[in-house]
Formats: C-alpha cells, sequence, structure tokens
C-alpha cells in the first residue's frame, strides 16, 4: 500500500477508476487483478505490489467510497434545511451532482449494494452500517417526526426514501447513459406524494 500512495494522484486516480469500474461491472469474484491492470495500462505484478490482494484492493476501494460519500455532503446547507424532506432532496443532488463527475464511484456502490461474496461479507456490513450512521447523522432531527401524521411514520419514510434512491442509482449500473436531471425530476414528485400523504396538513406545501 506504501507504494501506491506515493504514486502521483493522476496515476492513482487511473488505477482507482480501473478498479471502481472493473469491480463495478462485475462484481467482486468475477473481476480480476489482470482485468484491472489491464485496464489501468500497468503490470498485475504492480497491482499485488500495490494492494497485495484482490481482497485488500477491494477493501481499499470500500474505504475510499465511503470518504467520498462523506466529503460530497456540505452540513452547513443542510443544517440550514429544517424539513427533513428539503434534507433527503438537498443531499440527493449533492450526490448526484458529485457522481456525475466520478461515475464509476457511482457504479461501484450500486455494485456493493449486490454484492454477495463471502470473502467480503464482513467489510461489506461494516461499510453499511457505518454509511447509514453516517447518513442518518447528516439528514435526520430529533424533532422531524413532529411533522408527521404519525410520529412513528418517520423513520419508516427515511428508510423508504433511501431504498428509493439506491433504486434509481442501480439503474445507472451498466447504462450507457443516465439522465441525473430526470431522476431528480421523478425523486421530487415521489417526495411530494410522500409529504402529502404523511405530513400534518399544516406543513403540507
Amino acid at each position: 500500500m506504501e507504494k501506491f500512495l506515493t504514486l502521483t494522484e493522476e496515476k492513482k486516480m487511473t488505477i482507482l477508476n480501473a478498479a471502481l469500474q472493473c469491480f463495478g461491472k462485475f462484481g467482486y469474484e468475477k473481476a480480476s487483478i489482470h482485468d484491472i491492470a489491464v485496464a489501468a495500462h500497468i503490470s498485475k505484478a504492480s497491482m499485488f505490489q500495490y494492494f497485495g490482494s484482490k481482497k485488500q484492493l477491494y477493501i481499499y476501494l470500500l474505504e475510499y467510497s465511503k470518504k467520498v460519500i462523506e466529503e460530497i455532503f456540505e452540513k452547513a446547507h443542510l443544517d440550514s434545511k429544517t424539513d427533513l424532506f428539503d434534507r433527503i432532496l438537498a443531499s440527493s443532488r449533492m450526490e448526484m451532482e458529485s457522481f456525475q463527475n466520478q461515475p464509476f464511484i457511482l457504479q461501484f456502490i450500486t455494485s456493493v449494494w449486490e454484492e454477495t461474496s463471502p470473502e467480503v461479507a464482513d467489510a461489506l456490513v461494516i461499510l453499511t452500517e457505518e454509511v447509514c450512521k453516517f447518513r442518518n447523522d447528516m439528514v435526520l432531527r430529533e424533532d422531524d417526526a413532529l411533522k408527521f401524521k404519525n410520529p412513528e411514520d418517520a423513520q419508516p419514510v427515511f428508510q423508504m426514501l433511501l431504498l428509493m434512491a439506491e433504486g434509481y442509482a442501480a439503474r445507472y449500473r451498466g447504462a450507457a447513459a443516465f439522465d441525473f436531471q430526470a431522476v431528480m425530476e421523478d425523486f421530487e414528485e415521489n417526495i411530494a406524494i410522500l409529504r402529502k400523504n404523511f405530513y400534518k396538513e399544516e406543513y403540507q406545501k
């Protein structure tokens, strides 16, 4: 790993993008160090020098993706939103705008949600728990439930929206093109429906 960190930023990103793309397209079991090395225009031996094994490379990508996700969110901007649905929309826009510039990250993340390899199962559980906690801390507030007709619906609705967002992202995997604007418009329409159905009348827009 130390040798990898001494590379130029351009070289590191070439390798990371090649790995993100291969794992994102083929999954952990079918992706190979050989294919990643070819895509990155380096030798297979160099890949093993940099990461040691395919598993270590995959775990590094998980940590890298988690860091990217955490850096996407502008906490001050989210804190300025007093409404749960407004914060969810704002955070979704932040993610979409970032992923437009880093498509391989989105491809990899959507593949991670579907990954079933027992070899990386423990790492996936840890990552999922950490990302979920981070999302909750960034978006949820203690008084959000007060706007709901039934306060107990707040958490399930939030989880429903996360699953919906994952579904949108999953459409991207392997697609030749992805209309981010159309996705956001559709997401906003669904949020408007949820707001109308779950919020008390005085909080509906």
